[in-house]
């Protein structure tokens, strides 16, 4: 589906100018955009066009939503959502209407959605868990009220008239999915098998988003709702009032309108958003935009609640429209931060993989711009995400990412260099990427390279990447100091001067750095201090103490400090990784490798020719 509607969009739009790429970005932010109708007739069909209004607002701006959607990422997540909340609400009132219209409405939108995404049955699940739920809890009612409107033959049959509606369409998507090729039994499969354990395709997990998410927590509800965090005081305020209106929401169909079919829905949506977070905090997207609708039908229940009083309503109305200037407000500052996933540092390496390199190069990194490498840069790769299965591939996806984690982790280059030439098939040229992006991703390399949890395992640290946090100046305005952060009372403070010296400070305590890798121009330089350069430096240093309160030690931190050119940041390596392959790569500019041959640089993207 995104493809042939960004075909259409690029065929009108060509005319003006635009490229396929341009298009796509701007494609991406406006089938986000989309979102905000399924996301009114569903808060609307629930409770009125109040609940409708605020919904679309929300799930307009949420920032655990926009992240996903306005980034100008060309993913299938804009359209997910649309899809997701468009058939749920298709499907609904195709339940309670059962009419040729509602009907063939519902069908069309599950055949779009089934044309977008392999898991489309999702909402069809949490129909049918409302299904389920609303029957179940009928008996339960009419057991302890003997009500005849709640009696076993009139429940059945209301029973029988949901599950053909369901059969019928399931059919249908069956029939239109096998004469267009979709393997339907096969997605279902999938989506049960990721729905109990996603982390069969290592994929999953190394995107480091399908990490365990605990929503039973201050924090965990947070993000569950949508993001929306504006100094501490005002986000729990908008927190509280979002489960204020949540909880109105069920009272009200509960003991009010006494809706058992509403009361039910929220129930079944309520349990599947908070279910949908188990498999990780990525999917918390899919979770803020269901507990976002259930928010705003109870706004718009609280609307209906008080409409005889004018100022409990205006009261309502006002909470209402607090929440959505807080929302917008948000959703503005967060959006102009977003945009599409490049930058003139990777734009030049695009540019310079299709330009200075063979044709049928292969090029190799981390597997996640491998579709950057292959669409931007024109050129083979080694993986590209989730596509590489042993039917079309030699190897499939997990293996391709052990082996590349391996081949960055290790501090044996001849390991990698076998590992490198093992996918090199007919290609002339071999070139690979070192990025700084790695070095926050560095835990996956490790982990799925080396078999080394730094999650659990102390024996395998992790880079630590500070950025700067604050400086000191002296009269004159030069820098003398940089400050970066690691934690409460501990960080690492930058002296300037013709060297640069990090100095590893914990409360008052100082101590300096085994080995520290600075810049000459261009070249990397490390340097080792012996212990007479220890003393020295400290000697030297001394006069810092009353000034910053802090007390030299003579034991040293057996840790090397990167310092880039830059100084926005700085790079504490452990000992386990100084001579990985990465750490020569990125940090020491190629140093101490034999078979790599550094070809382009900038801040970002290091590139090396394999020889």
């Amino acid at each position: 589906m995104i493809f042939y509607l960004t075909s259409v969009l690029f065929w009108i739009l060509k005319g003006f100018g635009l490229s396929l790429l341009t298009t796509a970005a701007y494609a991406s932010a406006l089938y986000g955009a989309l979102i905000v109708i399924p996301a009114f007739l569903l808060g609307r069909e629930l409770s009125n066009e109040y609940g409708g209004l605020l919904a679309a607002t929300l799930i307009g701006t949420a920032p655990q939503i926009l992240i996903r959607t306005f980034g100008s990422s060309f993913d299938t997540d804009q359209l997910v959502l649309f899809f997701l909340l468009l058939t749920v609400y298709l499907g609904y009132v195709g339940l309670k209407k059962k009419s040729i219209t509602s009907f063939s409405l519902a069908l069309i939108g599950f055949t779009l959605f089934m044309f977008t995404w392999m898991f489309f049955f999702y909402p069809i699940f949490i129909l049918g868990g409302f299904v389920l739920l609303y029957f179940f809890l009928a008996l339960i009612i009419g057991k302890l009220k003997k009500s005849e409107d709640f009696s076993l033959k009139k429940i059945g049959s209301k029973l029988i008239s949901h599950l053909k509606f369901f059969i019928v369409i399931i059919v249908c998507l069956f029939i239109i999915g096998w004469f267009n090729e979709i393997n339907i039994i096969t997605n279902l499969l999938k989506l049960m098998g990721f729905a109990q354990a996603a982390e069969k395709q290592i994929v999953n997990i190394s995107i480091a988003e399908l990490q365990p998410f605990d929503i039973f927590n201050l924090q965990g509800w947070i993000l569950a709702t949508g993001r929306f965090m504006i100094g501490e005081e005002i986000t729990i305020l908008i927190l509280l009032i979002f489960m204020s209106f949540l909880g109105f929401g069920f009272l009200y169909f509960a003991k009010v309108k006494k809706d058992l079919r509403k009361f039910s829905f929220l129930l079944t949506v309520f349990f599947v958003g908070i279910y949908t977070t188990f498999r990780g905090i990525r999917f918390t997207e899919f979770t803020a935009a269901l507990f976002l609708i259930l928010i705003s039908t109870g706004f718009g229940c609280s609307v209906n609640f008080s409409k005889r009083n004018k100022l409990l309503k205006s009261f309502a109305i006002g909470l209402g429209i607090f929440i959505a200037i807080c929302a917008m407000g948000i959703g503005l500052e967060m959006g102009s931060g977003l945009g599409p996933d490049q930058n003139t540092n990777w734009d030049n390496a695009w540019d310079f993989l299709k330009t200075k390199t063979p044709e049928l190069s292969i090029v190799g990194t981390w597997w996640d711009p491998g579709h950057m490498i292959s669409g931007l840069g024109e050129r083979r790769n080694y993986a590209d995400g989730a596509h590489c299965s042993e039917l079309h591939c030699f190897y499939p996806i997990n293996t391709r990412i052990t082996n590349l984690g391996k081949i960055m982790a290790t501090s044996n280059e001849n390991e990698s260099l076998e590992l490198i030439r093992k996918y090199q098939g007919t290609s002339p040229k071999v070139y690979w990427i070192a990025s700084d992006d790695l070095i926050a991703k560095f835990q996956w390399l490790q982990y799925f390279g080396t078999g080394c949890d730094a999650r659990y395992e102390s024996k395998c640290p992790l880079y630590m990447q500070l950025p700067e946090s604050s400086r000191s100046f002296d009269d004159a305005g030069n820098i003398i100091i940089r400050n970066y952060n690691m934690g409460q009372q501990t960080k690492v403070m930058i002296v300037s001067g013709q060297i640069p010296i990090p100095i590893f400070v914990q409360g008052i305590n100082a101590a300096l750095f085994d080995e520290i890798i600075i810049y000459n121009n261009t070249q990397a330089v490390p340097l080792k201090f012996s212990e007479g350069d220890i003393n020295s430096l400290i000697e030297s240093l001394k006069p810092l103490e009353r000034q910053l309160n802090i007390r030299f030690t003579n034991q040293t931190v057996p840790m090397t400090v990167w310092i880039p050119r830059h100084f926005s940041y700085v790079v504490v390596i452990p000992p386990n990784l100084r001579n990985a392959v990465f750490t020569k790569m990125f940090m020491l500019e190629g140093q101490g490798l034999e078979h790599f041959k550094q070809v382009f640089r900038n801040e970002q993207v290091k590139i090396y020719e394999v020889i």
